[in-house]
């Protein structure tokens, strides 16, 4: 006999992860999604499962420490949708950070992982950095760092996970989406139908904030949306896709990107603009020329593909509002999560694909689900 029933809103990967280890707890999961799950955030990603070495710039190192355990998890249960992927971090003359610093963020970075990682970072002399990756500039580069992360089929390993869920007994209403929730467990969809649970978890991501303010329930917590913009550049004739992907500092700015192998093409990103719900979820111009340049500075060759052939996608992440933390830049807030109880109601806010299913047990070990009220 099933502990209760929890009616689940948001299809993306927290709310799979939330549904199924509900489910493997003993209650009664219906999860509900507008559309059709991993559709919308979880789809647009960097493709990474990875601890965030930037973070620890910023002195996140619980959650670093959190996503380095979860990228070990992800890589040993489903290798057949992600992998080990080398990086080189590419040392130039007059960059913001120097090498030492970035030696120091490494071993820690892989400290944290705890030995779950193919080899420690090393040191690449620039001879050796321009036989590994051709296509890099060699002007001024003083030598790179190769370092380990995760890398997934975000869309293999969604559907992995959404196959786990259904498996355990969990509801699934895609195309449902929900028009109002209250904190007494009440679910009423567009449609005008109504879902009476024990539970309700609003895992809704970037617009849970906003089903909350349609529902007329407060909330002392706010979201930051962020648009985030990759490049998918298709590989020029004659030229190899590089093995090591490219983690490189954006110049003039303190935030840094990603170049990479991905499905045979090269994937770049991504960039952080802030915006709200009303605006459409597609790069701009500058978010455009910003990607381009990133290709024409680090893969010159690639450069002419990038313009002519590639692909931009973009998607929303919810980010805890910088403005209860005292930050001012978008870059440095943390990627964490928070939880926020009302009577019966729980709601997620925040989180990131790595700490997906960790997320999922930290809620598990909050009242009611465990035990407590």
């Amino acid at each position: 006999m099933a502990l209760g029933s929890v009616g689940v809103i948001g299809g993306g990967i927290n709310g799979l992860c939330i549904a199924s280890a509900l489910a493997q707890r003993g209650w009664q999961g219906d999860l509900f999604e507008r559309g059709k799950c991993l559709q919308q955030t979880s789809s647009v990603s960097t493709k990474l499962l990875h601890g965030g070495l930037r973070y620890l710039e910023q002195g996140h190192l619980a959650l670093v420490a959190e996503s380095l355990r979860e990228r070990g998890l992800w890589l040993r249960d489903a290798p057949e949708h992600c992998r080990w992927l080398p990086l080189l971090l590419p040392i130039y003359e007059n960059r913001r950070r120097p090498a030492w610093q970035w030696q120091l963020g490494l071993g820690l970075y892989d400290g944290l992982a705890l030995g779950q990682v193919p080899s420690f970072a090393r040191w690449f002399s620039p001879e050796d950095v321009c036989h590994l990756h051709p296509e890099l500039p060699a002007e001024g580069l003083q030598g790179a760092w190769q370092f380990w992360d995760g890398q997934m089929d975000e869309q293999g390993l969604g559907n992995w996970v959404l196959r786990q869920a259904l498996g355990m007994g969990v509801e699934l209403h895609e195309d449902c989406p929900v028009q109002r929730i209250t904190t007494t467990g009440l679910l009423q969809l567009e449609n005008g139908r109504l879902h009476q649970f024990d539970w309700l978890v609003n895992g809704a991501g970037p617009w849970a904030a906003q089903l909350l303010e349609c529902s007329g329930i407060p909330s002392n917590v706010k979201l930051d949306l962020v648009l985030g913009t990759h490049l998918l550049v298709p590989v020029p004739e004659g030229l190899k896709l590089p093995h090591h992907g490219l983690f490189v500092e954006v110049c003039g700015s303190a935030r840094i990107a990603f170049l990479l192998p991905y499905q045979s093409q090269l994937l770049v990103g991504t960039t952080e603009e802030v915006q709200s719900l009303g605006q459409s979820i597609e790069a701009s111009g500058s978010e455009r020329e910003l990607l381009w340049q990133l290709v024409e500075q680090h893969l010159p060759a690639f450069g002419a593909a990038a313009r002519s052939r590639g692909r931009f996608f973009s998607g929303l992440r919810p980010i805890v509002s910088i403005s209860s933390t005292g930050k001012t830049n978008i870059s440095s807030a943390s990627r964490d999560s928070l939880f926020r109880r009302q009577d019966r109601l729980i709601t997620v806010f925040g989180g990131k694909w790595t700490t997906a299913r960790s997320l999922a047990e930290r809620l598990l070990h909050t009242a009611p689900f465990n035990g407590q009220t």
